[in-house]
């Protein structure tokens, strides 16, 4: 009698344990699940290529690595580099833009002839957009003055500051990675910045 009901406990036991790995096993597989759905809807809404250059970007030794680059692309300086800036990190990449590219007019016809498509509206901004801005006039009709990575919007559902990525590190106390009002004129250490104009993606 004794020996059934220790069957019985075993049995019960053995059960549990069973039941309680089944249980855990559930669990990994719906996280796993939902970390592909997640993993889905990010690539869905923002493009491999984005999500490419926002990865790319992320780190701050590749950061560095551009800037420099795009330093030595302008012969020493780091005045209106933007586009070398760009160019270099779509080259190390795999996006090809030849190496003499250096305004704002040829980096656009050439994303053009790649692909790339503009969108005007900054709300649709996504990681690792390329923006540019208008040509410094009311008229907005040269050649945009500047052009930089979008990386995030400062405040969820607030279109104004974002951080951004580009060359412009000695107006920002040295940061390549630093916040910039996407939205409107602004004017940080006594430098106006323009505002944006359109975005670019793949």
């Amino acid at each position: 009698m004794r020996r059934n009901r220790k069957h019985k406990k075993s049995a019960y036991g053995n059960c549990k344990i069973r039941l309680l790995l089944l249980s855990i096993l559930m669990l990994c597989l719906s996280f796993a699940i939902i970390g592909q759905i997640d993993e889905a809807k990010t690539q869905k809404n923002n493009g491999p290529v984005q999500e490419q250059m926002f990865n790319y970007l992320s780190s701050s030794r590749n950061q560095k690595k551009i800037y420099e680059k795009a330093i030595d692309l302008n012969g020493g300086s780091s005045e209106n580099t933007c586009v070398y800036f760009i160019s270099e990190a779509l080259r190390q990449n795999d996006i090809y833009i030849e190496k003499d590219t250096c305004n704002t007019a040829q980096l656009i016809s050439k994303l053009e002839n790649l692909g790339w498509k503009k969108d005007f509206d900054y709300t649709k901004l996504r990681p690792g957009d390329i923006c540019f801005t208008t040509d410094g006039t009311s008229q907005n009709t040269g050649a945009p003055s500047h052009a930089y990575f979008f990386m995030k919007w400062k405040k969820d559902s607030s279109y104004n500051e974002a951080y951004i990525v580009d060359n412009q590190a000695k107006d920002y106390n040295g940061k390549i990675y630093h916040l910039r009002n996407v939205a409107s004129v602004s004017n940080f250490n006594g430098l106006t910045k323009d505002p944006f104009s359109f975005f670019m993606r793949k």
